[in-house]
């Protein structure tokens, strides 16, 4: 593809546009959380906090905490362990942060590397005017703003898809092992954080990577590639082992049998009990999530594909983005092979995604997607500023429609910053006032309120509970003294949330 004559030709070559935006995007992230420490929000997040302290201890689970059903929280493991479900890609990733008292810091770097990656393959496939523009559309999505100024495994898997595209696009050029390897690492611990997603990702790169071996007979390269893939995927029985104690028993099954028996891909509603009762509030989230399931078992599979994939691109061209929905559709005749063999990619997840119940909302789960339908767009409008003569081209139009995009793209992060402010609220005030209580350690009861958001928790624990100043259980009314007990040394109190007070509370 040739450049649009608006394109200052030098201005976006070269490595410093890169690392400029790679900057761009860590600094917009950053604005929109607001520390470098701040607290989760939502059920998924508290579980992967509390998974990644562990790793910071360099501890695969801890015990079980005394009278376990005092620390009921969504998608951990209160006995025979205690540990998130999830795969330890992610919370390995971010664990340094945590040694250093730094949450956010790995997040905020991964969100640079994917903001230097989106421009730097859409600049190579495209050209430095495509790239940048591709880059633009992205970075101020909300979706995008909203998911990475948080603690969601998608992060990673995004970066492991970009990662793995470049070392694709390398290795096919000057057919370097390194690259190989390189791409064989980004797909496996991909695998480790969210292996469906990196299942789908890998179809498509696998089928490629053997037909160019076989045609170029570069088996040395394949079989590195898959021994340094396999090093890495051999973590998985490891977590198993160090977690549940056992080689083949996963925390995510464990915790689905335990807790949530119908969670599970495919289209029939699995109605077996589960093992463990949970408190009022949290079995409202159970009611909820099994109706979701319910109602993807009974929808056709293309009315739930139609809502997911419409809320993702309303989610990728709103507002000001709204004109580049069209530029998309004409972006799809001017593809190529690369954009097409990753529009291709993007939608086998979705589609892969259809046995996996949700909100159609939830757009998190195709994080991974959005570079790409950015690109297609970025892709149109240039094929579109290819049709206007030179001539009749500005000289001062580029720095004005950039300075139009910087203004826009500050809006977009100062919405973004203010919506997780509010939802935030509740739970960062709750965690600055049980730091603020004067006596410690103790053990902090909460009575919630009936009428409460369902999907934003008070009690959340840190993974390491034997050293921390609080813990944060469930009140269960004279059931408390069971607690009081084993928390000996600990004093008790009580948060009333209708009230927003807390009392001490005497055994």
């Amino acid at each position: 593809m040739t450049e649009p004559p608006v394109a200052p030709r030098g201005f976006l070559e070269g490595w410093w546009p890169v690392a400029v935006a790679g900057a761009l995007a860590a600094l917009a992230v950053f604005v929109v959380w607001g520390s470098l420490s701040p607290v989760p929000v939502m059920h998924d997040e508290w579980a992967y906090w509390l998974q990644a302290d562990q790793y910071a201890h360099l501890h695969w689970k801890a015990a079980s905490p005394p009278a376990p059903e005092f620390f009921e929280q969504l998608y951990v493991l209160v006995t025979p362990v205690f540990a998130a479900k999830y795969p330890p890609g992610y919370a390995m990733m971010i664990a340094p942060g945590f040694a250093l008292g730094l949450p956010a810091l790995i997040p905020l770097l991964a969100a640079g590397l994917t903001g230097a990656l989106v421009f730097a393959l859409a600049r190579r496939v495209a050209g430095s005017l495509t790239g940048a523009l591709t880059w633009v559309l992205w970075v101020g999505t909300f979706g995008n703003l909203r998911f990475r100024a948080a603690y969601f495994s998608e992060t990673t898997t995004s970066l492991c898809w970009l990662v793995a595209w470049w070392a694709l696009l390398e290795w096919r050029e000057p057919r370097r092992t390194r690259w190989m390897v390189a791409l064989a690492l980004s797909v496996s611990w991909g695998a480790i954080t969210r292996p469906a997603t990196m299942f789908v990702f890998a179809i498509p790169v696998g089928a490629v990577v053997v037909r160019d071996v076989i045609r170029t007979r570069r088996w040395r390269d394949l079989v590195t590639g898959l021994a340094a893939g396999f090093l890495v995927l051999g973590i998985l029985p490891l977590w198993n082992a160090g977690t549940t104690g056992s080689w083949k028993t996963t925390p995510l099954s464990l915790y689905t049998r335990q807790y949530l028996p119908f969670d599970i891909p495919g289209y029939t509603v699995d109605d077996t009990p589960p093992e463990r009762a949970l408190p009022p509030e949290m079995e409202r989230v159970r009611s909820f999530l099994h109706d979701i399931k319910q109602t993807q078992a009974t929808a056709p599979a293309w009315v739930t594909a139609f809502e997911r994939g419409g809320l993702l691109f309303r989610d990728t061209f709103a507002g000001w983005r709204l004109p580049f929905a069209l530029a998309f559709l004409l972006g799809l005749g001017a593809l190529g092979a690369p954009g097409w063999f990753a529009l291709g990619s993007s939608a086998l997840l979705i589609v892969a995604y259809l046995s996996q119940a949700h909100t159609a909302d939830w757009v998190v789960y195709y994080l991974e997607t959005i570079p790409v339908l950015s690109f297609t767009a970025a892709i149109g409008a240039a094929r579109a500023l290819r049709a206007v003569p030179a001539a009749k081209v500005p000289r001062w139009l580029a720095p004005a429609a950039a300075a139009v995009f910087a203004a826009l793209l500050a809006t977009d992060v100062l919405v973004a910053r203010d919506t997780l402010a509010r939802i935030s609220a509740e739970p960062r005030l709750f965690r600055e006032a049980v730091a603020r209580l004067p006596k410690k350690p103790n053990v902090v009861f909460v009575k919630y309120s009936p009428r409460r958001n369902m999907h934003i928790a008070l009690v959340e624990n840190r993974g390491m509970l034997r050293d921390a100043e609080s813990w944060i259980v469930h009140d269960r009314g004279p059931d408390d003294l069971r607690l009081y007990a084993a928390a000996a040394g600990r004093t008790a109190y009580v948060f009333d949330e209708a009230t927003g007070e807390f009392r001490e509370a005497k055994p």
